[in-house]
């Protein structure tokens, strides 16, 4: 039997991603909404890749101007990586308990840590720290606020849901994750004082 040589090529186009990561960083920036609307169709393989992309260059912005060393750049890639992956886990987790829908963990991954993109921006603006610092901490804030509301939207249309229920949805261990630290830290400081005045 023999192959037709257009079904051959659709094929091989068919396993792609739809949306190159050129596309995709671009779209979440200053298309969010669409953006992941269209990486919601793709394999959760490419949606996390997309992330680990996104989080690697981002973690760049997030190094302060003039600490740029190689042991500098490892610390802050690990810190970021592992932030990134372990706000996934609690939020998946605490999806998983409240049976909330569509709660894949690659999606979640892949969707927040493209959240992170704005952060690349800061690694250009930073020489704007020898020019004026105050410019450079304005831009911070902006990229953070943006970050942040990027973060909402990936949640949003990661698990499909109305806002108000992923608010609760991310609030929720936020809100545990303060708990548990104060909670170690009181233990911490009343074994020290105790200590102290025994």
């Amino acid at each position: 039997m023999e192959s037709n040589p257009t079904n051959v090529e659709n094929t091989f186009s068919n396993d792609g991603p739809k949306i190159s990561f050129l596309e995709t960083f671009y779209g979440v920036l200053f298309t969010p909404k669409k953006t992941f609307d269209a990486l919601y169709m793709e394999d959760g393989f490419t949606i996390v890749v997309y992330g680990i992309l996104a989080v690697f260059l981002s973690n760049f912005g997030k190094l302060e101007p003039g600490s740029y060393g190689f042991f500098k750049l490892i610390s802050i890639e690990f810190i970021g990586f592992f932030a990134w992956f372990f706000v996934g886990l609690f939020i998946i987790f605490f999806s998983t308990v409240f049976k909330t829908p569509n709660n894949s963990f690659a999606r979640l991954l892949g969707f927040t840590g493209l959240s992170h993109l704005p952060f690349l921006l800061l690694t250009p603006i930073a020489l704007l720290n020898n020019i004026n610092p105050s410019i450079y901490t304005f831009f911070q804030l902006i990229v953070g606020f943006w970050s942040f509301i990027l973060f909402w939207i990936s949640l949003s249309k990661s698990f499909q849901l109305e806002t108000w229920r992923v608010m609760l949805l991310a609030i929720v261990p936020f809100l545990l994750g303060v708990f548990l630290f104060a909670f170690l830290i009181a233990n911490v400081l009343g074994l020290l004082f105790s200590g102290l005045f025994i």
